[in-house]
């Protein structure tokens, strides 16, 4: 197999130094227990180290674990610790790789693809509906991103694609495509195990036709979708997710289909009592994320409107 611990014939790889170090770092926390957690200090000092290393995707993945851990290391700590090692794992055997895959890793990581690359190459041409959008703040220890999810869909295609905009958190982000909007246009989407993240140009608004999306009509249907992803991209973090004939309970807490099964909403949804009257104790539609533990409503879907939750679901204001 072919290192990737070189990247030509006299520069090391400092990505592959970031890796071996963390691989061990993580190997002597195994051996002492997680009972006896790192001191935010060490989590610091290893998450700092990642960044040197220029694998920014991988001091992400720390922050996160040390926020869990000072939770008291509930389930998803684990399971998102089983995701870094896999991905460390990858990475050592990435010439093995698919190259969609391979790509995949490199993104985990933090290897950013550019967009002006991108914009020379040809696209899907569609409709492009703006179906939701989602803002929130990110820390990179040295400073806080405001970061800003925008869904569209095809309507010829078929198909979901994200718009992903970060700017510093004293910068507006962009908001230029509400939700309900529709643009004429060709999307490109970033190369890796999923056609999810792209981008968007030569983008014409135009008015918004009847609205045909696709919809899972039970949860059992719209979690086995999720699975699947999974399979595809396993660091994947969520999916859109489109469900009809879904009912919401318990003061919009709680999701029902019409087999009885449900799903928890995210705590973040702060807008259960407006999805209780959109819903008039009837089924509906809606649109969102499932991120695997919790869904997030961004609007409620029919043929002739698209109400959506997304412009107040967080703040994106730096803590």
């Amino acid at each position: 197999m072919a290192s990737s611990s070189v990247t030509s014939d006299s520069a090391p790889d400092p990505v592959q130094a970031g890796i071996e170090e963390l691989r061990q770092w993580l190997g002597d926390r195994l051996q002492l227990g997680w009972a006896t957690p790192p001191s935010s200090q060490e989590w610091a000092i290893i998450t700092a180290h990642m960044v040197d290393a220029k694998a920014p995707g991988l001091a992400r993945r720390l922050r996160s674990l040390a926020a869990l851990a000072q939770q008291g290391f509930p389930p998803l700590f684990f399971e998102e610790l089983g995701k870094l090692w896999l991905l460390l794992e990858s990475y050592e055997n990435l010439a093995a790789l698919p190259p969609a895959l391979a790509q995949e890793v490199r993104s985990q990581l933090g290897q950013t693809q550019k967009k002006a690359q991108l914009q020379q190459r040809p696209g899907l041409p569609d409709l492009w509906i703006v179906l939701g959008r989602v803002r929130d703040a990110e820390s990179t220890g040295a400073t806080t991103l405001k970061r800003q999810r925008t869904w569209l869909w095809g309507q010829q295609q078929q198909t979901f694609a994200l718009l992903l905009d970060y700017v510093h958190h004293r910068q507006s982000l962009p908001d230029d495509k509400p939700p309900g909007s529709s643009w004429t246009g060709e999307v490109v989407f970033y190369d890796g195990a999923l056609r999810q993240r792209a981008l968007l140009k030569q983008a014409q608004r135009v008015p918004t036709p009847k609205l045909h999306l696709r919809a899972y009509p039970c949860l059992e249907e719209g979690l086995n979708a999720y699975a699947q992803t999974l399979a595809q991209n396993p660091w994947c973090d969520r999916i859109p997710l489109s469900l009809h004939q879904i009912q919401p309970l318990n003061a919009g807490r709680q999701l029902r289909d019409s087999s009885g099964q449900s799903l928890p909403l995210s705590p973040d949804f702060q807008q259960g009592w407006q999805l209780m009257a959109l819903s008039g104790g009837q089924p509906l539609s809606l649109f969102g994320e499932w991120d695997g533990c919790s869904y997030l409503p961004l609007a409620v879907i029919s043929p002739e409107r698209l109400v959506s939750f997304s412009s107040c679901l967080r703040s994106c204001d730096p803590a």
